[in-house]
């Protein structure tokens, strides 16, 4: 009797039963998957380009006052594909202290995002950290669907008027055409914490770099990184797009108060492109920040190499050869998903959190000590 109220109960909520059941809305099946209606009522609407809020990751911002990564006319010809993919917000960050009680965010996206392998609170989401430098915590996340290019989320509620600090996300994926923040109306805003350091760190890559395929944007290394050294970083990964063009080098000489350069073209350059690119690539770097530390970053492994080891030899030996060659620094990443690297991804490639994690895990002492800074989280 039991086995036939509950069928008759799914039946009843519209969803077939049997082995070829379709389920369109897994909401129907657990409320826990259910995107909540959000109630504005009471909310006042803030953009995050005044003060006091401070915006992180888009080095061209005061020139171009839109969230991307590269500028809006650059002064040299980037790849189509580039130019697309700097208008991701990948690396992007908000924060602010407040006495709020609620804190919401209406969303605008450049559009729909669907990635077969990869979240959609990771590709178009926001997520929220509470807490000061060395003791921010993740709080929520946005709930959205995959096909939205709009929605509202609220991400705090408390009864508490206790000051906070709070630091929200960009989506790593898609593009940001309007944010706007809400508070309750009584809440008051004041400017968050200093950062340890006025420089910035700069990553220059591919999708990796970029963020695929983190489940939510703090989850990914660079925001892991960001948030143990209290520090800036530029995300300049550009997914499947990393071939150190020149042009990129020399948009990247622009960012003001570099602190270090990362340069990863394994993925995408390849072997040849490698050879043929990153010299030059450093060497336009140098010329313009000849202070600044500049690092070879190499790629994780695949899980296809736990069946060809050798894949990479080549390609490593030629980046240790020209580190060595030019004084430039190299960190290596081959061993930074540790001995079972094959658990460490989504698709054999980009990695999961697990796998974010284990790089910032590799990346923060490194950092840390080449930057003396002190590591806060």
């Amino acid at each position: 009797m039991k086995v036939k109220s509950v069928l008759a109960g799914i039946a009843a909520a519209g969803i077939a039963c049997g082995a070829g059941a379709q389920v369109q809305d897994m909401g129907q099946l657990d409320h826990n998957m259910v995107i909540p209606t959000v109630k504005s009522d009471g909310i006042s609407w803030y953009s995050p380009k005044t003060k006091p809020f401070r915006l992180a990751g888009f080095s061209w911002f005061e020139q171009d006052n839109v969230y991307r990564r590269l500028p809006v006319k650059p002064a040299v010809t980037i790849p189509k594909a580039v130019d697309t993919l700097a208008s991701f917000t990948a690396g992007g960050q908000v924060s602010f202290k407040s006495n709020a009680t609620k804190v919401l965010v209406r969303v605008k996206l450049s559009g729909a995002r669907d990635m077969f392998h990869m979240a959609s609170t990771g590709h178009s989401g926001f997520d929220l950290y509470l807490g000061e430098p060395g003791g921010k915590k993740f709080y929520a996340v946005t709930f959205l669907k995959i096909k939205d290019n709009t929605y509202e989320a609220q991400l705090y509620s408390s009864k508490s008027t206790a000051w906070k600090e709070f630091t929200l996300n960009f989506p790593l994926y898609n593009g940001v055409e309007e944010l706007l923040i809400g508070l309750n109306e009584k809440a008051e805003i004041a400017p968050p914490s200093p950062y340890a350091s006025d420089q910035k760190i700069v990553v220059y890559g591919g999708s990796t770099v970029q963020g695929a395929c983190a489940s939510r944007p703090g989850a990914y290394h660079l925001n892991i990184l960001s948030r143990r050294l209290n520090m800036e970083i530029i995300n300049l990964g550009f997914s499947g797009s990393g071939k150190l063009e020149p042009e990129l080098a020399e948009l990247m000489t622009e960012i003001k108060d570099p602190a270090v350069f990362f340069v990863e073209g394994e993925r995408n350059s390849h072997y040849q492109g490698v050879v043929d690119h990153l010299e030059n690539f450093i060497n336009i770097l140098r010329k313009k920040h000849p202070a600044v530390p500049i690092v070879i970053l190499t790629a994780n492994k695949r899980s296809l190499e736990a069946f060809r080891p050798d894949e990479r030899v080549k390609i490593l030996a030629f980046q240790k050869q020209l580190a060595e060659k030019m004084n430039v620094l190299l960190f290596d990443s081959t061993e930074l998903l540790g001995d079972d690297f094959y658990e460490c991804s989504v698709d054999g490639s980009h990695p999961t959190d697990l796998g974010f994690y284990r790089m910032a895990e590799g990346m923060t002492p490194f950092t840390a000590k080449l930057l003396n800074v002190k590591v806060v989280q």
